[in-house]
């Protein structure tokens, strides 16, 4: 059997070729694994974020709505502060009343006493 340079080289080339289609081949493969696991990997992170950002929104309404109770509470309250104070504010409101005049009076005397007085300096 005689050796066939052209059909060794042939072989080689096809050997060559085969084994450049295989490593691209493979590498092919590694690479849409890595791209389907970046994907899977952003899908679970825009998942996490809308249900944090649902969560977050959930919990800040939570919050308002408590706040409106407080203050409809406080204003219930304060209503009742007022209505008790003006019923109670009745039963003094003479003494009250003569207080303020005695006060008043006073104030007239002091302005009246120190009419001509000169505070420049």
């Amino acid at each position: 059997m005689k050796f066939d340079i052209n059909l060794a080289g042939l072989a080689l080339s096809f050997i060559v070729a085969a084994s450049g289609w295989f490593f691209r081949w493979n590498d092919k493969q590694k690479f849409e694994r890595q791209q389907a696991s970046l994907e899977r990997q952003q899908a679970i992170t825009q998942a996490e974020a809308a249900a944090e950002k649902k969560v977050n929104e959930a919990r800040d309404f939570n919050h308002l709505l408590g706040n409106q109770k407080q203050i409809s509470q406080g204003i219930t309250l304060g209503f009742k502060d007022i209505e008790e104070g003006l019923t109670s504010g009745l039963e003094g409101i003479e003494e009250r009343i003569e207080h303020l005049r005695e006060l008043m009076l006073k104030i007239e005397a002091y302005l009246i006493r120190n009419q001509g007085t000169n505070y420049r300096e």
